[in-house]
């Protein structure tokens, strides 16, 4: 059957649009988990930014469904071997300063500006408009497509857990819209360690930075022990410390990224941390911090730097800081290419900090994901994208992000971003631009077609 994929894609983009707005404008950032929850085990605003796309399914005549509040599916066919597509509905924190309001979508010059036009709410409507377009031109397929989608990607994937649990079927092929082009054939591993213990600092009294630990701290809140006001301000002039009991508080700033790009953002604490210095301040925490953790996002301080010649360099984001004038907590995001384990990282980790009477108290971990470059799936999509882009000379790579591929065999990341593009994934203003939104839904029509024919 032949099919003008462009064509298809653009005379519906106001209809995309429309579906976009629908669930831009619904705040699904995480309040609280709690599985008894019935429904809504991730609060209020992921149930509805769930139902709200449950719903765009229904009305287009797909078989959908709700798994508990977690996930669901829209489905087209009833054929045993299916083709997935993975995306996730919920977001991270908005942050600060935006220039146009996260939960509206704005378009300005071709650029649509919303918290979760990139990572994952557009790229997941492309991926359902490209199945549905199949649909609606009724194209004769041998496999089943199914959309899943989830609302906790963000802070630990339990809704794909929750949802393969209880449908654990396994796709023929698949892809996840939540990464770049060309296409992602490796993920690094992702351990999450929390560096903590009982501490005592003679100069801070407290501090706080950080919403997650996959994003870069855009700002920290720190109270320093008696009146240093005007020792600041004469560093300083546009920061506004305050006085308060006698001790001051400040707030330092710096710009947000995503945890597996850290030396893209620009790190709140170590920006508080070089002040300190500069004003010629001194104490245990920020001997601490300048000693394993400022400017560094390799792990060369930590001695957890690594790089492996297909796999890339180890990354390393300190994501939060948290600090009551008795106990501190350091969480770090670490993302690992081959020729490191988790527990290898932990006990370096462990060797370094217990100068300071700390150790890693908690880990989280997900290994790595690979699936070979030459297999039938990756040269599949990676030639539906050589053909809609003009990008003759691609090749598929490697990308320290964690995505839902990790949750289930025979699917890989696919987009939306594209090459040379810049990006504002968990970074306030976060933008997408329009055309190459709907070129990747071009790109994601062909590729559906081509495995589900």
């Amino acid at each position: 059957m032949k099919i003008d994929f462009k064509n298809e894609v653009l005379k519906r983009k106001k209809e995309f649009l429309h579906d976009l707005e629908t669930i831009i404008k619904i705040n699904s950032e995480l309040t609280t988990y709690d599985p008894k929850r019935v429904g809504a085990p991730f609060g209020e605003g992921n149930k509805l930014v769930l139902d709200a796309m449950l719903n765009i399914g229904k009305k287009d005549g797909f078989n959908v469904l709700n798994v508990d509040g977690f996930a669901g599916h829209i489905e087209y066919g009833n054929q045993k071997e299916f083709v997935a597509i993975l995306g996730h509905l919920d977001v991270v924190p908005a942050g600060n300063d935006w220039t146009y309001p996260p939960y509206e979508l704005t378009n300005v010059d071709g650029k649509i500006y919303g918290r979760g036009v990139e990572d994952d709410k557009g790229p997941t409507l492309a991926a359902y408009y490209a199945m549905k377009i199949l649909k609606e031109l009724n194209v004769p397929l041998s496999k089943r497509i199914k959309l899943i989608v989830g609302v906790d990607e963000e802070s630990g994937s339990r809704c794909m857990q929750h949802y393969l649990k209880r449908h654990p079927e396994v796709p023929v092929s698949g892809f996840v819209p939540d990464a770049d082009f060309p296409l992602i054939y490796a993920e690094k591993g992702i351990t999450r360690v929390d560096i903590s213990g009982y501490f005592v600092d003679d100069l801070i009294l407290s501090m706080d930075a950080g919403l997650r630990s996959n994003m870069v701290p855009d700002q920290v809140k720190v109270v320093l022990k008696g009146n240093l006001v005007d020792k600041i301000k004469s560093e300083n002039k546009n920061l506004e410390p305050k006085l308060e009991n006698g001790n001051t508080i400040l707030i330092v700033s710096g710009k947000s990224a995503h945890g597996s790009t850290p030396e893209l953002g620009v790190n709140a604490v170590f920006n508080f941390v070089k002040l300190a210095q500069k004003i010629g301040l001194n104490s245990n925490l920020l001997q601490l911090l300048d000693k394993y953790f400022v400017d560094d996002t390799k792990g060369h301080k930590l001695g957890i730097n690594i790089t492996c010649p297909e796999t890339g360099h180890l990354s390393e984001n300190l994501g939060i800081l948290k600090y009551n004038g008795k106990e501190l907590v350091i969480t770090l995001d670490i993302r690992y290419p081959k020729g490191i384990t988790h527990l290898e990282i932990r006990d370096l980790i462990n060797l370094k900090v217990e100068e300071y009477k700390l150790s890693v108290t908690k880990q989280t971990n997900s290994d790595m994901l690979y699936v070979s470059p030459d297999s039938k799936l990756v040269k599949t999509l990676l030639n539906s994208y050589i053909k809609h882009s003009g990008d003759k000379d691609a090749k598929p790579i490697v990308i320290g992000g964690g995505t839902y591929a990790r949750s289930i065999p025979n699917v890989v990341a696919f987009g939306p971003h594209f090459p040379g593009r810049p990006s504002f994934i968990h970074q306030r203003d976060e933008y997408v631009l329009l055309d190459d939104l709907l070129t990747a839904t071009i790109i994601y029509l062909e590729a559906l077609y081509e495995l589900a024919k």
